[in-house]
């Protein structure tokens, strides 16, 4: 259970991110979807507000207090920032509770919802990545048990048995429904995603559900596996030695009919120490769309003892 409440509270601001990210898309169209926008709102109300704050304001908080964190410190900030939060959420349930809503009242809706979005995703980055961390210190082993216990009762008393299920799968269903899905990678341009995927120590290739190659990093580098361009389009049992065929359609075999999920194997090849991994890639629906398969020499990780936490010098 070590840092377990941890996780509930990250998970959480999971859920309001999301719901954060696709309620400004929603806000920022020429036709909005006020129903969607409403349900949206209610989310970061009641369980943003009324649920996850809660968790933090009657149970993480005083905790953190009780066992001697500073009271004018981080915590005062956070509280200060959940009230502005509340605030701001107020006014903006006013204005979407209206029938009639005037054009400079969308206007102001967007100045407002912008300034409370802009505010809550700080907020969440500072408790994700300092004040969680940070608050380690002052928690005791025997806090742990109490926090997740009390957190899951904050939960059933404000939104039911469940809830986090509940919601998450309520915010993954108006994802998809408003066309608002998240993606991370459509800001990055295709010559930037490769280079990123080549920066790494790792090989990658992507077999699509027809089995055949249709991408692999590293193109002009050096690799472990020599692969030229004219793997592109070929059948994946093209690309292995025939001693192996018989494994990686077993693989495909039981990934398509959704018997498995990935495989792993690790063997001795040139000197290095390989570790090959296949992992399916399935749709939101969880339909094969293929396969990527993993390679990276893993004999510079398998020594490593202790910790190293100075830079190298160059």
């Amino acid at each position: 259970m070590a840092d377990m409440y941890i996780t509930i509270l990250i998970n959480d601001h999971s859920i309001i991110e999301k719901t954060l990210v696709i309620a400004e898309r929603q806000i920022e169209r020429e036709k909005i979807n006020w129903n969607v926008v409403q349900t949206l709102v209610e989310i970061l109300w009641n369980y943003g507000e009324l649920c996850h704050n809660a968790k933090e304001e009657k149970i993480y908080f005083p905790l953190l207090l009780e066992n001697g964190m500073p009271p004018m410190g981080p915590v005062a900030v956070m509280l200060q920032e959940h009230e502005a939060e509340r605030n701001y959420l107020n006014q903006i349930k006013k204005i979407i509770s209206q029938t009639e809503k005037t054009a400079e009242e969308i206007k102001s809706l967007r100045i407002i919802f912008r300034e409370y979005s802009a505010l809550t995703k700080e907020h969440i980055w500072k408790e994700n990545d300092i004040l969680y961390p940070m608050g380690k210190n002052f928690i005791k082993p025997t806090d742990e048990a109490y926090l997740v216990t009390q957190f899951k009762m904050i939960e059933q008393e404000t939104v039911g048995l469940g809830g986090y299920e509940r919601f998450k799968t309520l915010v993954d269903a108006l994802e998809k429904e408003s066309g608002e899905r998240i993606d991370l990678l459509a800001s990055l341009p295709t010559e930037l995603i490769n280079n990123i995927l080549d920066s790494l120590p790792i090989e990658l290739t992507f077999v699509d559900a027809n089995d055949r190659v249709r991408y692999f990093n590293k193109l002009d580098k050096e690799k472990i596996f020599t692969r030229s361009l004219s793997a592109i389009g070929r059948t994946v049992q093209q690309c292995h030695p025939p001693k192996s065929i018989h494994l990686v359609n077993k693989i495909i075999e039981e990934m398509k009919a959704g018997k498995r999920d990935k495989a792993t194997f690790w063997i001795h090849f040139n000197g290095m120490y390989l570790f090959i991994a296949y992992y399916a890639v399935r749709n939101e629906k969880g339909e094969y769309q293929g396969v990527v398969e993993l390679v990276q020499d893993v004999n510079p990780y398998r020594a490593l003892e202790g910790e190293k936490r100075l830079l190298d010098e160059e």
